[in-house]
């Protein structure tokens, strides 16, 4: 064998040799590299809604479900399955006192139960009163005014609109309508009045008959104001005569 093939193949050697150590190297390196773990961030089961949920709307067990949250946006006003794992079960039947999303984390301030001391009281907005006035289907728009409408006061006997855009408590003891359930007439409606539009109603029913109107529900308008009692009748003055407090509107 001749010089020239012997170095020929000394090098085939030498760059087999390398190759297998390039291989080697790079099967160890791939060995050596940590794989990343996923690492899951806590969460807690949040009470949420299904629905949309209306004000005055009674909640079924249907309307609720628990959902993953996680714990690093968990607010502690939530209600979590580990604190109240009945939940669902309890607030069957509670209503609505401020209107959720669908998927909207419950809480308590949301919602009270007709087992609860003072329901209408939670309903009502701070500063506001609740004032029943009678009712007839052709003093309240055919009998079609529901719960959370808006309606105008008017004083039948002078023709005269003393109240605007008021809020509906209830009908009778309904304080929301299910859909697809027929109208019932009701007798009484429970109205959202300030103090001074309490007194005004009360004067204006005592002398007279009082009608609703119904408004539209596209119609966003504040509810009526302290100026638009004075507007409408002047103000309210209690009289003690003989003993006997009689309250009188004067202009």
């Amino acid at each position: 064998m001749n010089a020239a093939r012997i170095g020929v193949l000394v090098l085939a050697i030498v760059a087999a040799g390398l190759a297998a150590l390039l291989a080697r190297g790079l099967v160890s390196s791939d060995k050596d590299q940590p794989v990343k773990q996923v690492v899951e961030e806590p969460t807690a089961e949040v009470l949420v809604a299904v629905n949309n949920l209306d004000v005055g709307q009674r909640v079924s067990t249907s309307d609720l479900r628990w959902q993953r949250w996680p714990e690093t946006s968990l607010n502690p006003a939530y209600v979590t399955r580990a604190q109240k794992p009945t939940a669902i079960e309890e607030f069957a039947d509670a209503v609505i006192r401020t209107a959720m999303l669908s998927g909207e984390p419950v809480t308590m301030e949301k919602l009270v139960t007709l087992s609860g001391a003072g329901f209408m009281s939670a309903l009502i907005e701070p500063g506001m009163r609740a004032a029943a006035i009678t009712i007839t289907p052709e003093t309240s728009a055919g009998g079609f005014i529901l719960p959370n409408d808006r309606v105008d006061v008017v004083d039948v006997e002078k023709g005269q609109t003393i109240l605007r855009n008021i809020r509906v408590l209830a009908i009778d003891q309904r304080f929301n309508e299910k859909a697809g359930e027929q109208v019932a007439v009701g007798r009484t409606a429970t109205l959202e009045l300030t103090p001074s539009q309490v007194e005004l109603v009360s004067v204006a029913q005592a002398d007279g008959q009082l009608s609703l109107s119904l408004r539209s529900m596209g119609d966003r308008d504040l509810a009526g104001t302290e100026d638009q009692v004075k507007e409408a009748g002047g103000s309210v003055v209690k009289i003690v005569r003989y003993g006997t407090t009689q309250s009188v509107r004067v202009k």
